[in-house]
């Protein structure tokens, strides 16, 4: 058997028994997507209309469902191909799923960096915590996929990824100082701003480093550099970067505590049902869900809905009736919906998805059919209207497919 290996950090390679194999991907930017974004799933069954809305998000396809079959039949042709073997059976379909085989005996430098990092985070024996820390260095080359990085299913993986990889460099630069290995700081530091040429808490580690080696005119020149940069106080000085840098941990450790509280304090609500509030919030919800559109593609809906009593209904009964309403529609969308009062006999509602099939209007007829369904709707009509604003993505898309 031979073996397999996905590289995802810093760029994205599949290699086997440790050399680079289907470099036709390359050709295929749709086929990299599918394989990338299924491989990250960990052996997740994908549904068939998950992975269309993913790899035709915001761009216009006939027939996505054909298409995707089209980059399968590809994908595989490659593999044929190439003659591997191992690699066969490595997506698994069945009727309206795609699935990486869990079966594959394959490494990935994504799953093994944070598995690392939960083994680091679990270690009482800090000595052997720093060295799954040392490994996470290793395997972090760079950024998840830097060539989809602006996908949405990339961009928050990224982040996090990044974060941890942050938290490995730090444990390991403090027990650098312990034992006073000054090079390794310096090496470390080095490539570190490399991934984040700002991070201001590098430049003072290194600055410092550079000092204790006897290397002050390296000091100064770097300091230089990240005044240049805006990441350094133009008032820091090589001599004085062992107060600021112990200021600048203070200043991270209360920041850290700052953060917990306000995670605290705004937990997670998972009250079913949409945002119902008044038309002032949710305007800034509109304008706040456009930009999500224009970032990342994601189709956004307006819609207005308008009652109409009969003659001669009473004002009382017609304000009850829209209460209720308003509880129909709020149970009847999602949380990353929206809606508001907009008049007496109005509502105005934001419906957030990325389904090309049903186009905003499936919940709106599910609401009006619950709606005739409740008491006395025979002296009221339910009528809506839904507009779909035009977007531009802000990154440009180059398509290979």
């Amino acid at each position: 058997m031979a073996d397999v290996e996905i590289r995802m950090l810093g760029k994205f390679e599949i290699l086997m028994d440790g050399k680079p194999v289907l470099a036709a991907l390359n050709q295929s930017r749709k086929a990299t997507m599918l394989v990338q974004y299924l491989v990250l799933q960990k052996g997740e069954k994908v549904t068939h209309k998950e992975l269309t809305d993913t790899l035709w998000n915001g761009e216009r396809s006939t027939n996505p469902d054909m298409a995707l079959r089209a980059i399968m039949h590809r994908f595989r042709n490659m593999i044929e191909a190439e003659g591997l073997k191992t690699m066969e059976n490595c997506i698994l379909t069945s009727r309206g799923y795609y699935q990486w085989n869990p079966a594959l005996e394959c490494r990935i430098d994504v799953f093994e960096m944070e598995a690392l990092m939960e083994e680091a985070r679990r270690q009482l024996n800090p000595s052997a915590a720093v060295a799954r820390y040392e490994r996470v260095l290793e395997l972090y080359a760079g950024r998840l996929l830097p060539l989809s990085c602006n996908e949405s299913w990339v961009e928050s993986r990224s982040l996090g990824l990044h974060a941890q990889y942050r938290i490995a460099l730090f444990q390991v630069l403090e027990a650098c100082k312990r034992k006073g290995e000054n090079e390794r700081i310096v090496k470390l530091c080095r490539r570190a701003i490399e991934l984040d040429p700002y991070e201001e808490r590098l430049y003072l580690e290194m600055i410092q480093a550079l000092e204790a080696l006897g290397r002050h005119d390296e000091a100064q020149e770097l300091t230089r550099r990240g005044n240049a940069m805006g990441c350094l106080h133009y008032a820091v000085e090589p001599e004085r970067v062992g107060v600021v840098s112990r200021q600048a941990r203070q200043a991270d450790r209360n920041l850290e505590n700052d953060i917990t509280r306000l995670a605290e304090e705004l937990p997670a609500d998972d009250t079913p049902g949409a945002v119902y509030c008044t038309f002032e919030t949710f305007r800034q919800i509109y304008h706040l869900q456009r930009g999500v559109q224009a970032r990342f593609g994601i189709p956004v809906y307006l819609a207005l809905l308008t009652v109409t009593p009969a003659q001669n209904t009473d004002p009382e009964e017609t304000g009850a009736m829209m209460n209720h309403l308003g509880e129909l529609i709020n149970k009847s969308l999602r949380r990353c919906d929206a809606l508001a009062r907009y008049s007496e006999t109005q509502y105005v509602l934001l419906i957030c998805g990325n389904s090309s099939a049903e186009h905003g209007n499936t919940p709106l007829e599910r609401i009006k059919a619950a709606f005739y369904r409740m008491p006395a709707h025979g002296r009221y009509l339910l009528n809506y209207h839904l507009y779909a604003p035009e977007f531009h993505t802000t990154e440009a898309r180059t398509h290979n497919d």
